[in-house]
């Protein structure tokens, strides 16, 4: 089973390439974040002829009035197996069109699907650690049901071999030590390094492991996204995810980095093939 999960960036006029570039790929079930009222009809009927199963969150949302501005960002999910979407009201989190849940209907089991985009910080503040809290306080449960959360979680800053993944909260001195900061954006750093932190390495504990680092173990580097000022890359990172339980079997992770350099986002996609 295929998968891909894609940050597309907004960008209407580039939908046709990015749809095109996708289905290539032949994914059994894909994931879009930074999808918008305005692209969200243009991809449905490209995709239609290749997923018989295509539900976005905007279509769960109930008062479309306040989906402009930061809030304009949606979700979407394609598939060709059978879907039966979630309620977004499962999440306890400010803004519920950020994440879009379905039940996908493989013949091998049902997988609890959950394609979730996380405000920047840098733009958002505590709206980013309110949304990862009510995500991990809604999935960190033990259960029988094989689960799939992916999508872009603007998280973490960096990944060491000696100190492993470095959240926001966090700076690196000159010797490459992370060290907590005591305030982040007018709050505790404490809370806001364990609000990344939980999505990242607390949802091990509740069968959610990353899917990538089950396959390419640091201190492979690896980055989904760029970071550039004044035409200067300043910063690589890694910013999309698939956490999967183990039962769904990884079998291959990898970031297309091509999607990227011919400008069809800002992001590459993740791929994951599971020996489901």
């Amino acid at each position: 089973m295929k998968c891909i999960t894609w940050n597309l960036r907004g960008i209407v006029g580039k939908a046709p390439k990015q749809m095109d570039a996708v289905i290539k790929h032949k994914p059994d079930i894909v994931a879009f974040q930074e999808v918008t009222i305005n692209s969200v009809n243009i991809i449905k009927n490209i995709l239609s002829p290749y997923y018989s199963s295509i539900v976005d969150s905007f279509e769960l949302a109930n008062d479309k009035s306040v989906l402009i501005g930061p809030r304009q960002y949606g979700e979407l999910i394609a598939t060709n197996f059978k879907v039966k979407t979630l309620s977004p009201q499962e999440f306890d989190i400010p803004w519920q069109e950020r994440v879009l849940s379905v039940n996908v209907l493989h013949h091998k089991g049902t997988i609890e699907f959950h394609n979730a985009y996380i405000p920047p910080g840098s733009t958002n503040r505590w709206k980013k650690i309110e949304t990862l809290e009510g995500i991990y306080k809604c999935l960190a449960i033990q259960t029988n049901t094989k689960r799939i959360l992916c999508g872009d979680f603007n998280t973490p800053q960096e990944e060491l071999l000696k100190y492993g993944i470095v959240t926001f909260a966090q700076k690196i001195n000159k010797i490459g030590v992370p060290k907590l900061k005591e305030i982040i954006r007018g709050g505790s750093g404490e809370r806001w390094d364990k609000g990344e932190r939980n999505i990242l390495e607390g949802l091990r504990e509740y069968n959610l492991l990353d899917s990538y680092r089950q396959i390419h173990h640091i201190p492979k580097k690896a980055y989904s996204f760029e970071l550039v000022r004044k035409g200067r890359i300043v910063a690589q990172r890694r910013y999309d995810h698939f956490f999967s339980s183990k039962e769904l079997n990884t079998k291959s992770a990898e970031y297309l980095h091509q999607f990227r350099k011919n400008r069809l986002s800002d992001h590459s996609p993740l791929e994951v093939i599971f020996k489901f």
